[in-house]
């Protein structure tokens, strides 16, 4: 059964010195329907990590995928949510053992 990680990718860092950081949120083991079903819930939950202070959420969607614009007192931040499939993960080798196997 294949896996899927659902990842945000957002801004950190202030000023000349932020940068764009992946981070996996969730996994989900079914089928890519079943991950992305589960994005919009995530999303909206979701707490960036700036700014602290979020005076407006703006959330839209591209087919699968979401942006959420937070705005802060000076700054925007945005973070976008996709669903990948996991291939391979040096940590848990034998499931992708697995994964190889069932194909």
């Amino acid at each position: 059964m294949p896996r899927w990680a659902i990842v945000v990718e957002q801004t950190t860092g202030f000023g000349d010195s932020k940068i764009w950081a992946p981070k996996v949120l969730t996994e989900v083991v079914g089928t890519r329907e079943q991950a992305v079903a589960k994005l919009p819930d995530l999303v909206s939950k979701f707490n960036p990590d700036h700014p602290k202070l979020v005076s407006r959420r703006t959330v839209l969607r591209d087919g699968d995928n979401y942006m959420l614009i937070a705005r802060g007192w000076s700054d925007e931040f945005h973070c976008v949510f996709r669903v990948w499939e996991v291939l391979s993960d040096s940590e848990e080798p034998e499931r992708t053992r697995e994964r190889r196997a069932a194909r």
